[in-house]
């Protein structure tokens, strides 16, 4: 332990080692990087292979992973050394390791798994955009080329909670994971004295809500490609493995005004990996009016809870009224608690009606997947099925070759910027446009997947007490 290092609010207490001298826990046949470095070891300077295969850093020792480290969540930082000039200083739970050669490239793309300093060398907040009990989100520009972003800012002395703690490093690491068009994105971390700061897309077009409010009720047309574009979204979601659980217009935004073809789901503060046992963070937790009924009802739960939440997105679309409105708070808990849905209330084709319905079973054995949803006949009406499979293709062509002539390029210049704005940077880039180097003879290791596990907790369905809590988890009295 170095004490000349300064203590990280990611900093694990029961982590005392910095290396992981065990079996790589992934079949490595490829690395988005790796070369031959200077390293530091009792004063002296020798040479050392190293290579990263996602958010790994790998040590290498005659082509066989001598030892390894996690990324995520490290601090990462620029470092000198006199003879050999500019490297890079890992550090983790107060350890650390430097490493020098052509770092460059490699700070660029590593900075997207750790956590970096010095926020106010790369951005100028300009104003304040929104406002939480845990963090502020401001507008900011990139001071090497002005690109804008959103920069959710949190104040480390609120976080004094470890639950607190545990909930926003879930949120990084669960944001990290999503890259997807219709997914808000995440581009990095910053860690200062008194605050942390995540740089986000800057969405010129606000909320969804607020669009609601002066638009009529949608036309069916109208309706089904935001209900597909979300569903679409919700897929990649699921398909990491990751509940959103709480999914409502608030949190859907539009990336330019009055645009809802171009649609986003923000906000990641209540989404949770997973668990077939039910053990979460938070276990009962969303906003009244656009949960499961299942979620109230503290009965174990799955993705299908997402899939109500837009079944319930999509009656407000076209009927112009929640199907849970009551007089007060507690009558929109109780409705929606027994899932007794008006669907007459909605005019809508048979077809729509059908699907509106899959939706919102209050059964979830029965309710649609995201997968199903998007299949449904009333998408195929539309037209919406093959015009944006056409659009992703047509999207996809335009990345190839945009990576193609990024490898074309790399090679030739090998000094890249520090001062890249995260739009431009590798990090913003498919690791893919990295040159990979094959691992010959590399040993076999199991091909078990390294995943993060869920952040487990002794509170369970029915046995929670409830917490005034600042995140917007429900405070609900007992049903």
């Amino acid at each position: 332990m170095n004490m000349n290092i300064k203590d990280s609010f990611f900093d694990d207490p029961d982590e005392t080692t910095f290396w992981n001298v065990t079996d790589f826990p992934k079949k490595v046949a490829t690395l988005e990087m790796h070369d031959t470095m200077y390293i530091e070891q009792d004063s002296e300077l020798c040479k050392g292979t190293l290579g990263i295969s996602n958010n790994y850093l790998l040590y290498f020792k005659n082509q066989t992973i001598k030892k390894w480290i996690n990324l995520d969540n490290a601090t990462i930082e620029y470092t000198k050394h006199q003879k050999v000039g500019l490297g890079i200083k890992i550090i983790k739970n107060k350890q650390y390791f430097e490493f020098f050669g052509d770092v460059e490239p490699w700070y660029n793309y590593l900075k997207q798994f750790c956590i970096q300093r010095n926020f106010s060398h790369h951005y100028t907040l300009q104003k304040k955009i929104g406002q939480g009990n845990f963090a502020d989100v401001f507008k900011a520009v990139n001071k090497c080329d002005g690109s804008e972003y959103a920069i959710k800012c949190f104040r480390k002395a609120k976080l004094n909670e470890s639950v607190d703690r545990l909930a926003i490093i879930k949120e990084i690491s669960i944001m990290k994971k999503i890259q997807h068009e219709s997914i808000i994105r995440l581009y990095e971390v910053f860690e200062g004295d008194e605050f942390l700061f995540l740089v986000l897309e800057y969405l010129k077009g606000g909320e969804l809500h607020k669009y609601m409010k002066k638009s009529p009720p949608f036309s069916e047309e109208k309706c089904a490609k935001l209900i597909f574009r979300l569903l679409k979204a919700v897929s990649s979601i699921h398909k990491k493995g990751i509940l959103h659980r709480d999914i409502k217009p608030e949190n859907i935004m539009l990336r330019n005004k009055d645009d809802i073809d171009n649609i986003c789901i923000g906000d990641f503060g209540l989404a949770d990996y997973y668990s077939q046992s039910g053990q979460y963070l938070f276990t009962r937790c969303g906003t009244p009016g656009y949960v499961a009924p299942e979620l109230l009802q503290d009965k174990i739960y799955d993705f299908k809870i997402d899939i109500y939440s837009v079944g319930i997105l999509m009656f407000i679309l076209i009927a112009g009224k929640s199907p849970f409105d009551g007089k007060d708070y507690d009558d929109v808990v109780m409705r929606n608690y027994y899932a007794k849905v008006k669907f007459e209330e909605c005019k809508l084709s048979d077809i729509g009606m059908d699907l509106l319905q899959g939706l919102m079973n209050k059964n979830p054995i029965k309710r649609l997947t995201a997968e199903e949803a998007l299949n449904h006949p009333w998408f195929a009406t539309e037209n919406l099925t093959k015009t944006c499979q056409f659009k992703i293709r047509k999207q996809n062509q335009t990345i190839i070759k945009k990576l193609a002539y990024f490898d074309m390029n790399i090679n030739q210049n090998a000094a890249i910027s520090t001062q890249f704005s995260p739009k431009s940077s590798l990090s913003s880039l498919s690791p893919y446009c990295v040159t990979k180097c094959n691992i010959e003879d590399s040993p076999q290791t199991p091909n078990t997947p390294a995943t993060l596990q869920p952040i487990n907790t002794s509170r369970t369905p029915g046995t929670y007490k409830l917490r005034q809590v600042k995140r917007s988890q429900i405070p609900l009295k007992q049903l």
